[in-house]
């Protein structure tokens, strides 16, 4: 994990010696490099790549330069206010210099970190009230407190840093491990390797894998995905999932499953079928459609025979005909679901690829 540290040059020496000393004490698991530049970390960013942007302090235009360019670069981003944006520090020169930066970069800036990181409970206290971001961390200081020394401290960071990455790394995957996902769900799925019907796509690097463990879990299809890894045999690093934590989007409501939605009682599956796509249309128009719903409906369509025409019919007379076409390429796309299982051709169509695009970005911070 490459670390890139931002800071004021004119900052107070505690912020210089916290830097400093995290630096130092972070361990060889993380590349740590600082600078107070602006020059010098937009050249940095655009040279290499850095998985995380820290930017220490407020008010400093210089930052949001930074945090534009770490953002075009696919790198995140996490704020450690040093207290700057506390009652008192607000009201100094409020009205000429306070207020226009807040309107114009400083919100902004908190607004677009995955997480800011807070040093007391008093400065948690505040920026919950400023309302900006929700994704607060209290780590306490060492320089200004004997609760907590520089090892823990440089600890507790890490393990943000982390959470940071192990958030929305559908995001972070190579195109590769995203085509290996769709490979571990359809055989998942169908439970024979067969299916395939083609050459299993093997990861060889180890955080693709950790991304790919983080987002089934978090589109709760691990499950799936287990099974066809224990399918294809596949030789995988050893992850436990339960202590991988993650930052979810404000609002998540983790994602009931059709069957718990719909109820189990029909007298035919055509019937189920209907509910189901009546179903995923509710989730579509409220933005809740996910994944794990597309797996689910992938086995009902593999396990179950249908009334196809007369399940079109009564599709087209309820206008959700296209609709179920939408779902269908959806299903191709993301769990490998084959034509010859779908009661209707897909429909790849810009309506189609805007509900992908929701489905890709619905974890996203």
């Amino acid at each position: 994990m490459r670390i890139l540290h931002l800071y004021a040059s004119n900052a107070p020496s505690v912020i210089t010696d916290y830097v400093k000393m995290l630096c130092e004490q972070m361990g060889q698991e993380t590349e740590n490099e600082s600078t107070t530049a602006v020059q010098e970390a937009l050249q940095m960013l655009r040279d290499r790549h850095y998985d995380l942007l820290h930017i220490h302090g407020c008010w400093q235009y210089a930052a949001y330069r930074a945090v534009r360019q770490a953002q075009r670069r696919g790198t995140r981003i996490i704020v450690t206010p040093h207290g700057q944006l506390e009652p008192w520090v607000m009201k100094q020169g409020y009205w000429k210099e306070k207020l226009p930066k807040r309107l114009l970069f400083q919100r902004s800036i908190i607004q677009k970190a995955y997480a800011v990181v807070v040093q007391g409970k008093m400065e948690e206290e505040c920026m919950t009230k400023l309302g900006w971001n929700r994704r607060i961390v209290i780590i306490r200081n060492c320089l200004i407190t004997n609760t907590i020394n520089a090892q823990e401290m440089a600890r507790q960071t890490w393990l943000v840093y982390r959470k940071i990455m192990d958030s929305d790394t559908l995001a972070l995957m190579a195109d590769s491990t995203k085509a290996t996902l769709r490979q571990l769900l359809k055989v998942g799925i169908t439970g024979d390797e067969r299916w395939l019907g083609e050459s299993f796509v093997t990861i060889t690097d180890h955080n693709q894998w950790r991304m790919l463990y983080c987002y089934v879990h978090q589109e709760q299809v691990a499950e799936t995905v287990r099974r066809g890894l224990r399918i294809l045999r596949a030789d995988t690093p050893d992850f436990d999932i339960q202590q991988m934590p993650c930052f979810m989007p404000d609002g998540y409501e983790t994602p009931k499953t059709i069957e718990e939605a719909i109820g189990m009682q029909y007298a035919t599956e055509n019937d189920r079928l209907m509910a189901t796509f009546r179903h995923l249309r509710r989730l579509t128009m409220h933005h809740r459609l996910t994944l794990s719903h597309l797996v689910e409906l992938d086995k009902e369509l593999r396990n179950h025979d249908t009334a196809e025409d007369q399940l079109c019919d009564a599709l087209r007379e309820r206008h959700l005909y296209k609709f179920a076409r939408r779902i269908m390429q959806l299903t191709n796309d993301l769990t490998g679901l084959d034509e010859g299982h779908m009661p209707m051709p897909p429909l790849d169509d810009r309506l189609s690829r805007h509900m992908r695009k929701y489905i890709d970005n619905h974890l996203k911070i």
